[in-house]
């Protein structure tokens, strides 16, 4: 396992710069840096990692890269690159061990092999990449320190692979469940469209509920008919019955809970309109009794569940059970159909409505 540096070590020329010098109107030495490196070199300082240069020049052009960098540790005329990196780690009280090291020459390959980490630019010499234990995809001068960075931080990432293993298998287990709906349920779904757009059309209504994530369900599906979809059109008769909390509260503390739904839709419904309920499981008993109220006052009953589908389909004229066994699976089926549903029906009604 890779170990946190305890000291990162850069030579200068063909690493933080390209290893090329230019020459000043004034005949002094020029050579390029990046902004790409010098912002990971002050980021990684201010981190809290001990940053030092290590070349084998002597001259002023050093003291002002290193003064653009901000790094205070140089070493400078340092020709045997490796007895140069024990001085220093030596001064730091450390073992070659404990540092990283980044060279582009012949000079450099062995401080870069006895580093506990050595690393060589793309466009290292042949002996310095071979000394590397690891090869940037950097040329000297751009992007090494920056590169390096990246490197450095994903150290302290997280081993996520048995996380995305799991998220994969899930992945295929809800692919499996949208290739079966697709497969098997376009018929029954046809039925629940065709029955919502002709209550919708005669002037009836759509009255939607079912307990946690499926009145989450009914809210949104009802707010897709009120509102719109995907065309601008006038609204339509769509009500969630898992909305109004007094009710819920009243009906569930006075009489039962059993009852939350059927109460409501005695109130409501009206031969024509159609109760949409919603159980993954099939056997909510709320949502079976508001679909027998339902069906006792002369409304079209339609039930969406999954897995063995339960008391549902006894209660429901039509009933949709999505292909998959787990709960999760079951609602992604529905949220699937929901939004087929609503498409083809607000595209139905409002081309009617153009006619």
């Amino acid at each position: 396992m890779i170990q946190q540096p305890k000291l990162l070590v850069f030579d200068i020329d063909g690493v933080l710069t390209d290893g090329r010098i230019g020459v000043s109107a004034a005949g002094t030495e020029e050579k390029q840096l990046s902004f790409r490196d010098l912002d990971a070199v002050k980021r990684m300082a201010r981190a809290g990692l001990p940053i030092a240069f290590l070349t084998g020049e002597e001259t002023e052009l050093v003291d002002r890269i290193a003064a653009r960098f901000n790094v205070t540790d140089v070493t400078k005329f340092a020709k045997d690159k490796l007895a140069g990196l024990k001085a220093l780690v030596a001064r730091h009280n450390l073992t070659l061990a404990d540092v990283w090291y980044i060279g582009d020459s012949d000079r450099d390959a062995p401080a870069i092999a006895a580093a506990a980490l050595g690393f060589a630019p793309a466009d290292g010499t042949h002996a310095a990449r071979a000394a590397a234990h690891r090869v940037l995809q950097a040329r000297g001068g751009d992007g090494c320190a920056e590169e390096i960075e990246s490197f450095w931080l994903s150290l302290d990432a997280p081993d996520t692979s048995q996380l995305q293993a799991d998220m994969a298998s899930i992945f295929r287990d809800s692919l499996a469940a949208h290739e079966r709906l697709l497969a098997e349920s376009l018929p029954v779904l046809a039925q629940v469209a065709r029955i919502l757009s002709t209550a919708l059309q005669s002037g009836h209504k759509l009255m939607f509920f079912g307990n946690g994530g499926s009145a989450a369900d009914a809210q949104h599906i009802a707010g897709e008919f009120v509102g719109r979809f995907l065309l601008e059109s006038q609204p339509y008769a769509a009500i969630a019955l898992t909305t109004d909390t007094s009710i819920l509260t009243a009906v569930g503390n006075d009489w039962a809970f059993e009852d939350v739904f059927g109460r409501q839709i005695r109130a409501l419904a009206r031969p024509g309109d159609v109760a949409i309920g919603i159980t993954t499981s099939g056997n909510s008993p709320n949502v079976l009794k508001g679909l027998a109220d339902a069906r006792a006052i002369g409304a079209t009953t339609v039930g969406f569940t999954g897995g063995t589908s339960g008391q549902l389909p006894a209660c429901s004229d039509v009933c949709f059970i999505a292909p998959a066994a787990i709960t999760p699976r079951i609602q992604e089926l529905h949220l699937l159909a929901w939004h087929t549903i609503c498409e083809v029906v607000e595209r139905e009604l409002h081309h009617g409505t153009q006619r």
